[in-house]
């Protein structure tokens, strides 16, 4: 992690996720990256991942990743008194919920919410995906749910009811909770010519999507739909709109770090 001179007028951003061992789809975070830095010039960023699973598997491959409160650590080593953590999280769920719980060493730390926050986000998540709906075929958007704790599932369960309402030939399904099944058996009375597209409602197509979904195993959800011909779109992390919605978060959660900064010299 590069040390950047101590402007405190332009705290560190932290952008935290999950985290993925696919290599290919460990591209995105470059994406990101580069968006990050072209929209916010004069910030260092960096970044933070909650899977520890995750860190300990890149690590045997020779990559060193760091957990939100090893990056908050470093970051207070170099003198920074404030810091923005931006999830990168798709809901407020279990993984959003850990990197809340950051240690923060007393510094100054505002937080960015995840892509689907709020009523008004999941409207404009639904505008966005819209854009890759097929009128010719089922559209099923996967999404990773909670399996442990079904409060988790909300936001996904409300894009869900509401997609129904104005779109009769998409579902949303997840890997896991408590959508799957319906949703799944749903698409595939949908299914008429074995056409059928996959949406990731994921930051990465990693492993879930390869394997969960479109791999060559019997339980794939590929083979039990019956699908012959299987489209899918791109991870919502490569989604230049989806991306503005994570900055338009940030940039709520820099304001934060302004006030609290006004609020000490009051």
């Amino acid at each position: 992690m590069s040390k950047h001179s101590l402007d405190h007028h332009y705290p560190p951003i932290v952008l935290v996720t999950f985290g993925t061992t696919v290599l290919k789809a460990r591209q995105v975070y470059d994406y990101i990256d580069q968006c990050a830095k072209e929209r916010y010039p004069k910030h260092q960023i960096v970044w933070g991942f909650t899977s520890g699973k995750i860190r300990e598997k890149l690590q045997k491959q020779g990559m060193t990743t760091y957990s939100p409160d090893e990056v908050i650590a470093k970051l207070q080593a170099q003198g920074w008194q404030q810091a923005v953590m931006q999830s990168l999280h798709v809901v407020p769920g279990q993984e959003f919920e850990k990197m809340q719980q950051s240690q923060q060493n007393g510094m100054d730390i505002a937080v960015g919410a995840p892509l689907m926050s709020s009523e008004a986000d999941i409207d404009a998540v639904i505008d966005i995906l819209a854009a890759d709906f097929q009128p010719d075929r089922p559209n099923i958007i996967v999404c990773h749910g909670n399996s442990k704790y079904a409060h988790f599932n909300q936001q996904n369960i409300t894009l869900a009811k509401r997609l129904r309402q104005k779109f009769p030939n998409v579902f949303v399904a997840s890997v896991e909770g408590e959508v799957e099944l319906t949703a799944i058996d749903a698409a595939y009375e949908a299914i008429t010519d074995g056409k059928v597209h996959f949406i990731p409602l994921m930051m990465v197509a990693g492993d879930h999507i390869l394997n969960d979904v479109l791999g060559d195993d019997a339980d794939s959800w590929k083979n039990r739909l019956g699908a012959t011909t299987c489209t899918c779109a791109t991870a919502l992390g490569f989604n230049d709109n989806i991306i503005q919605v994570f900055f338009k978060h940030l940039d709520i959660a820099l304001a934060k770090l302004t006030t609290y900064q006004a609020n000490r010299q009051s």
